[in-house]
């Protein structure tokens, strides 16, 4: 063997060459094992670490968003009140306000630590959803909807030199049309989350921002609903003829009094003028036959004098019939087409002196919102002891009051809020031929109609008709309470209507009145009226009693799907008639189907209180 060459290695070395070399791999593997070990921990101890980091994080950006939201809140209530005072600039203020604190809320929930924690499937997730979902509602509700709304421009609504600007009223329509969509989606979004999953204080924060956005709602969608169809109603497409009458509600009626004065307006494109005008007193009395057929039902009920007296043209409580009779009379002086017919009574008219300021007459009486009751319905008949004289006084003051409103002398805010209130309490009632307008009315207190069915709302109708031939009701209090079983009923439910009707003079007092106040019929101081009293749909009147006795009915019939009563009182001076009437519904009926408890009825000189007793009603 050449001495260069190496020896190959013996079965001993081999073996203990492999053993070095497995040693060597395990110590090499044990390293990398620990290397991986380790990393694994750090790893961990980092995931723990950015965990903690992230969850910190995110809780002290929903803290907050929360401080943010609950800072903006009130500056939505301080806007609203803003624009009732109009106050321009605290409403801008006020928008101002909301949409930098609610821009601070959801830049404190935007981000992709939000967006992926909101998507990890942990039973938290919904919470920090809910939180974004509302930060991004709220931060929208003052861009899209405070802060456009701080700016309206609510002159639009208000006539000056007897015109409405119909193109700022079309702008103004879009605005609020853009608002009212705005907060439909965010209540769609509001209503998506899952309140069910959420922690107490999460709940609170989107319950008070629903809250927020259903009160901006109720408030949007009938303004949006009215203002849209205003351009139309104001002749921008064409002339329209609307029959304004004026009603004395010191001779009640149970639309709210006997018509004394009647006004036509005639408006195109936004100007308003006064095309026409009659007092009650011009037209014929007692007509030998109705002046226009009348539905059986109606006639039942009121007898055929509701078509041959114009003063009982307003005795049903169904405005679309009186609105009828009114064009029917109407037609029989002049041939003008009438596209809407327009009630107004005295104390209405009070409220919107409110928002014109005091009127001179052109007798030289000053009417304020204080003494517009008084003098129209009792100081006149002093001062104008006639029929005659106080129509035309009324006929006056009318024109004065029409010229005022569209002269632009009104503040459009409180305006607004007159005619509201006015609407709301059934002093102003309207019709109109177009199908759509009159679908905007529904059966609201501004339509004189009464509901159809009793899933919205189960409606006890209480009305007055005077039939003293007098202006007696200038003297009466009238009260009204209904005590139902309707939500609790395990059989068929029951309310029992109470009507209390104070004459309040004395009969020495009423003696000294002039002889138009007191009438020609009844001993001065006596007040003869007929009660009427609807039973809600479905129901029916089972009896009655007044002042604690049986009574004998003038009729007990069927009326606008209802069960109706009608009985005729006298009520001597300082004394109450109190009538009161049960009634039981249909059985079988489920509870559910029982909307809450309302009652409608004569706008009387004063307010009419009502109490509603009903247990377990929400």
């Amino acid at each position: 063997m050449p001495e260069s060459e190496t020896p190959p290695p013996s079965r001993r070395q081999l073996r203990d060459r492999s053993r070095d070399d497995d040693a060597q791999a395990r110590r090499k593997r044990g390293r990398v094992r620990a290397w991986v070990w380790a990393s694994v921990a750090v790893i961990l101890v980092a995931g723990v670490a950015v965990s903690i980091w992230a969850a910190q994080r995110i809780v002290g950006q929903a803290q907050e968003a929360r401080t943010h939201l609950t800072a903006a809140m009130p500056h939505a209530e301080d806007l609203q009140a803003a624009l009732l005072a109009s106050d321009p600039e605290a409403a801008a203020a006020a928008a101002r306000a909301f949409s930098e604190d609610a821009a601070q809320a959801e830049k404190a929930t935007s981000g992709r630590l939000w967006g992926f924690a909101s998507s990890l499937p942990l039973p938290v997730t919904e919470n920090l959803r809910a939180v974004r979902i509302v930060t991004q509602v709220a931060s929208a509700l003052g861009s899209d909807v405070l802060t456009p709304a701080s700016a309206l421009d609510l002159n639009s609504l208000k006539p000056a030199q007897g015109r409405v600007d119909v193109a700022a009223l079309q702008s103004l329509s879009a605005q609020v049309a853009d608002m009212a969509a705005s907060i439909r989606s965010s209540l769609t979004s509001i209503e998506a989350i899952d309140r069910g999953a959420l922690i107490d204080q999460v709940d609170a924060g989107v319950a008070d921002v629903g809250a927020t956005l259903e009160r901006l709602d109720g408030v949007l969608e009938p303004a949006e609903s009215i203002i849209s169809v205003l351009p139309d109603a104001l002749g921008a497409e064409g002339p329209r003829n609307y029959l304004l009458m004026f009603q004395g509600n010191a001779e009640a009626r149970a639309a709210g009094g006997g018509p004394g004065s009647f006004i036509l307006v005639h408006v195109e494109n936004g100007a308003l003028t006064i095309a026409n005008e009659a007092a009650a007193t011009e037209f014929d009395i007692a007509l030998p036959k109705p002046v226009m057929p009348l539905d059986p039902e109606t006639e039942a009920v009121y007898s055929d004098t509701i078509g041959r007296w114009i003063a009982n043209l307003t005795a049903t409580p169904d405005f679309p019939t009186s609105a009828a009779l009114a064009k029917a009379w109407w037609a029989q002086r002049s041939d003008e087409k009438i596209d809407g017919v327009i009630s107004v009574d005295p104390v209405a008219l009070s409220y919107m002196l409110v928002a014109t300021g005091p009127l001179q007459l052109p007798t030289g009486e000053s009417l304020t919102s204080d003494n517009a009751v008084s003098l129209l319905l009792n100081g006149a008949y002093f001062a104008y002891p006639t029929g005659v004289e106080s129509n035309l006084f009324f006929a006056g003051a009318s024109a004065s009051i029409f010229a005022a409103m569209t002269q632009g002398a009104a503040d459009p805010v409180a305006f607004v809020n007159a005619i509201t209130r006015s609407a709301d309490e059934g002093r102003i009632k309207v019709w109109t031929a177009d199908p759509e307008e009159q679908a905007l009315l529904g059966a609201s207190p501004a339509s004189g109609i009464l509901p159809v069915e009793n899933t919205n709302e189960t409606t006890v109708g209480v009305f007055f008709n005077d039939t003293t031939g007098a202006k007696m009701d200038y003297y009466v209090d009238a009260a009204v309470s209904v005590a139902s079983d309707q939500c609790t009923a395990s059989a068929e439910p029951s309310w029992t209507t109470t009507v209390a009707f104070e004459n309040t003079i004395t009969r020495d007092d009423a003696r000294a009145l002039p002889g138009y106040i007191t009438g020609p019929y009844y001993t001065p101081g006596d007040i003869a009226t007929d009660f009427v009293v609807y039973a809600p749909v479905g129901a029916k009147i089972e009896s009655w009693t007044l002042n604690g006795k049986e009574y004998a009915a003038t009729t007990h019939t069927t009326h606008l799907g209802r069960d109706v009563v009608r009985l005729a009182v006298v009520t001597p001076p300082t004394s109450t008639s109190t009538l009161v009437v049960s009634m039981s519904g249909a059985p079988g009926v489920d509870a559910d189907a029982y909307g809450p408890l309302s009652v409608r009825n004569s706008p009387m000189v004063r307010d009419t209180p009502v109490t509603i007793d009903a247990p377990g009603c929400e």
